[in-house]
């Protein structure tokens, strides 16, 4: 296990910029909180590379840090209110968009419309080379064929950089057909045309069908399972072991399901959750 620590400016810079909020703050005044914020900042950062954005349980980190949910409300409303972050909750959990390392001033918002459309084009095709997965080819912008297209999405999402992400997030989640068997004798054009279009079924009905937003609009969802998966299972160098009550309770399949995502992400066989949970209940 890897220990990431804050360093002391970061800590000194968190302090200023909750002081500077005056009236604006939420959480406690004391000095000791900086520490807290800077923290969880800095856990933030760490969860949320490479693109920035974060999906998470507050309730579920608040009990991994035995800390009330309450408090960790106050911190994020703190540091959105310094302008490093901006955050939204729903059904599926908090969603943290991080903006700067450090400064509490917050970052302008760039406008939709560059100065130099080609370049959005070219953008967006930098943003699916390096998040494509293997089985779809890669892609060199043509002039600005793709602009018109591009331009709704963006609208839709609210800035170039919104679109980014979503776009990363679609194409690491997307259904096994489309990774599988679409890219099957298609050009990287094709692929790009289909992250920016709907299934026939929701044809003509809107950006918000296109697949670059349905198909990440379960990510925060997963992310949340994730650490879910964390907190109440571990490999034990032999078979997974439930932490908890919460863990004890869960039917098989849920169990199975949980530490299958620990299993794609290296721990534990590669098949051993399906081995072990699908046994009867008293053998684990």
């Amino acid at each position: 296990m890897q220990f990431f620590c804050v360093r002391t400016q970061a800590i000194q810079q968190t302090h200023q910029a909750l002081l500077q909020l005056q009236g604006r703050r939420r959480g406690s005044s004391k000095p000791s909180r900086a520490l807290r914020v800077a923290s969880l900042y800095g856990h933030l950062q760490w969860r949320a590379r490479p693109t920035g954005v974060v999906c998470f349980a507050i309730r579920e980190l608040a009990e991994a840090w035995h800390l009330q949910p309450r408090l960790l409300r106050e911190d994020l409303a703190d540091l959105q209110a310094m302008g490093w972050l901006s955050y939204s909750t729903g059904p599926q959990g908090t969603r943290a968009e991080l903006h700067r390392q450090g400064s509490s001033t917050p970052e302008p918002q760039r406008s939709i419309e560059l100065k130099a459309p080609s370049d959005l084009v070219e953008q967006f095709a930098a943003i699916y080379n390096r998040h494509r997965p293997g089985s779809w080819p890669a892609y060199q912008p043509k002039g600005a064929v793709l602009l018109a297209r591009l331009q709704r999405a963006i609208r839709y999402a609210g800035s170039p950089e919104s679109l980014w992400e979503r776009s990363a997030a679609a194409l690491s989640a997307m259904p096994s057909f489309w990774r599988e068997t679409y890219p099957n004798g298609r050009s990287g054009s094709d692929c790009i045309t289909a992250l920016l279009s709907a299934d026939r079924k929701a044809a003509g009905l809107g950006p918000e069908f296109w697949h670059v937003f349905t198909w990440g609009a379960g990510a925060c969802g997963r992310d949340a399972d994730l650490e879910r998966a964390r907190r109440l299972f571990l490999w034990d160098g032999h078979q997974w072991r439930g932490q908890g009550i919460e863990a004890l309770k869960l039917q098989a399949s849920e169990k199975q399901r949980l530490a299958e995502l620990l299993e794609a992400e290296g721990q534990g066989p590669t098949g051993s959750a399906a081995a072990q949970f699908q046994q009867p209940a008293e053998l684990y």
